[in-house]
């Protein structure tokens, strides 16, 4: 899960406004990567900046005209000082960040009548709450997990702190999907016991961030990590709305906000003069771009930065944040960074053709890398290390180079601006 995903939650529980309303329909289309579609993948021990979704969100203001001066003649007046005008915000509708909270719609039964549905959703959520670490968090569970409660015996997180002390995740949207599931249980049914568990994983979200504003994918911090994730609600959403979240927890939410923005905007990597994108994860304290997993090494992420991008585009349109997303953008549309005529095109389950290629050409598709070289857009591919198990041969420029099992093991490329382009144009940005 991308923290702007994280922060797009806290926006809604700030109360802010926002486009879309989050309802418990069936699952919405999803707009790609991480959060943004396609798995996060982060490494743990990641932190992921903050920031915040809504059109409305506060933030800082723009700067206003000053009124002219009046005429002199006949002792006219002067004029007024001009006001301080808020910065403008963009119209939200199709932009491809909110598919990042709606996650959890996939989760919800799909039962013949409401009363069936609740009633199966009931079940899962009084079993998802058994499974819900003390800390609030969660670890990043796949649904069938909550089929049944947990035994009070088998492992509730497959990462371990000091102490042993399980921990919990926003990597792969864990703890935001469960909360958005319980709250939109709580939305229907009015029982307590899901209003609490939604609000101890809130709780959970706040005490996440570093003083810089980005946060740890896992929490409590595993030792010798030292990373954060930027890897992404709107409307008062109804399973976030009403007696939800206490009136200090959104006011402290909207504080993450404005932090996670802020290190967005610090940690935007700058190549030869000129803001680009961002890494999947940067330092908590220099923010620097850093590697997660052996393969994912650090880089200007052809992934992930949409999530950043359409995650800033939510936010008053201060000639700070104006400047960061559109110089993302200009990198997007760089003949340097995107692929003309190609698409990346994953092996097909089942096929077990080691000679695959998913690069292929295809006339009219557009593909970005995963990763790009930090001090050139050049598109580069990595294997697991020598030493690793299994073992791997590192860092290639050509997919077909490393070892079958990452080949297609990982997704290194797709149509990650197709999205954003669409929304973005829309906006005239």
């Amino acid at each position: 899960m991308s923290a702007a995903g994280a922060c797009l939650l806290l926006e809604a529980c700030s109360g802010t406004a926002g486009p879309h309303d989050l309802g418990s329909g069936g699952a919405p289309g999803m707009a790609g990567a991480s959060g943004t579609g396609g798995a996060t993948g982060g490494a743990p021990g990641s932190v992921g900046a903050g920031g915040s979704g809504g059109s409305t969100g506060g933030g800082a203001t723009g700067a206003g005209a000053t009124g002219a001066g009046g005429a002199t003649a006949s002792g006219g007046a002067t004029g007024g000082g001009g006001s301080t005008a808020p910065a403008p915000t963009l119209d939200q509708t199709g932009n491809p960040v909110y598919d990042l909270v709606r996650t959890y719609a996939g989760w919800l039964s799909t039962a013949s009548g409401d009363a069936a549905k609740l009633a199966a959703d009931q079940v899962m959520a009084d079993n998802m709450i058994t499974w819900q670490l003390p800390q609030g968090g969660f670890y990043k569970n796949d649904k069938t997990v909550y089929a049944a409660p947990w035994n009070g015996v088998a492992p509730r997180s497959g990462w371990l702190g000091a102490n042993n002390v399980e921990l919990g995740t926003i990597d792969n949207s864990a703890t935001v999907t469960e909360l958005m599931f319980l709250a939109d249980v709580y939305r229907r049914s009015g029982t307590a016991k899901y209003r609490d568990a939604a609000s101890k994983a809130l709780e959970y979200l706040l005490t996440m961030p570093y003083p810089t504003g980005g946060f740890p994918q896992v929490y409590p911090e595993r030792p010798g990590t030292s990373l954060v994730l930027l890897d992404q609600t709107v409307k008062q959403a109804p399973p976030l709305a009403g007696d939800l979240f206490t009136a200090d927890q959104r006011t402290r939410a909207a504080a993450a906000i404005d932090g996670g923005v802020g290190y967005m905007l610090k940690a935007q990597i700058i190549q030869a003069g000129v803001k680009t994108v961002w890494c999947a994860q940067h330092d908590q304290v220099t923010y620097e771009p850093r590697g997660a997993r052996s393969y994912e090494l650090p880089s200007k992420s052809g992934k992930e930065s949409v999530g950043v991008i359409t995650f800033l585009m939510t936010r008053p349109q201060t000639p700070e944040v104006k400047a960061a997303v559109q110089a993302a953008i200009a990198w997007y549309k760089s003949d340097a960074v995107k692929v003309a005529n190609t698409a990346y095109v994953s092996r097909p389950a089942g096929n077990t053709d080691d000679t695959y290629d998913p690069i292929q050409a295809r006339a009219g598709s557009t593909m970005w890398y995963r990763f790009y070289d930090l001090d050139q857009d050049v598109g580069f591919f990595s294997g697991r290390l020598p030493t690793d198990n299994p073992p791997g041969v590192g860092k290639k420029y050509d997919i077909m180079q490393i070892e079958p099992e990452r080949r297609y093991g990982y997704q290194w490329g797709g149509n990650y601006g197709g999205p954003l382009f669409t929304y973005s144009d829309r906006v005239g940005y």
